[in-house]
């Protein structure tokens, strides 16, 4: 990650303080949790015109409502995700960011994908085809495809329309599965 060219947007302060301790420097929005302000909405999307915005939010119910608020915004954006097994607390009640092992948060960031609104790239046929959607296995291979991407576990509706708004490629989606029949063999 190039530090000073980005702005990481998470949701609340003890987030940023994690961030921070791993990336020194690094500019970060703060949300202030799933009652996002209009003005931070603002801020978020005017960055997003000039610097690199990577939404790096809690992998939870909360966290999806706000990245759902700031797509919204149209901006030119970038997302980072977190597994939550990764993100949960030791005492088990609280998931967040903040909770995540320096090593998950630096792959998490490394890894994340640009976000496309007009992508249409993989077809519900292609899915079919994979069987990653309408066949017993199906969940399990979904699964899979999900932690290899590092993106949030999904039916298969949410799912094409994730490949297809993270412009993942189909090449490499069948390097995945590739990767699960050798292991599932």
């Amino acid at each position: 990650m190039t530090r000073f060219s980005q702005v990481i947007v998470v949701e609340g302060k003890h987030d940023e303080q994690k961030i921070k301790s791993i990336f020194p420097g690094i500019e970060c929005i703060i949300t202030g949790g799933s009652e996002i302000s209009e003005s931070t909405l603002n801020l978020i999307f005017q960055t997003s015109l000039k610097k690199e915005v990577i939404l790096f939010l809690d992998p939870d119910y909360p966290g999806k409502q706000i990245t759902n608020k700031i797509l919204q915004t149209q901006g030119n954006y970038k997302i980072a995700y977190l597994q939550k097994e990764k993100a949960i607390s030791k005492n088990n009640k609280k998931v967040g960011i903040e909770h995540a092992s320096k090593a998950d948060i630096i792959e998490s960031l490394n890894t994340h994908f640009t976000i496309s609104k007009d992508s249409n790239v993989i077809s519900r046929i292609d899915l079919l085809k994979r069987n990653l959607i309408n066949v017993d296995a199906s969940s399990m291979k979904r699964e899979y495809l999900c932690k290899s991407l590092n993106i949030p576990l999904s039916n298969g509706k949410t799912l094409l329309k994730n490949l297809n708004m993270l412009q993942i490629d189909i090449e490499r989606i069948d390097e995945i599965i590739d990767r699960y029949q050798e292991q599932s063999n």
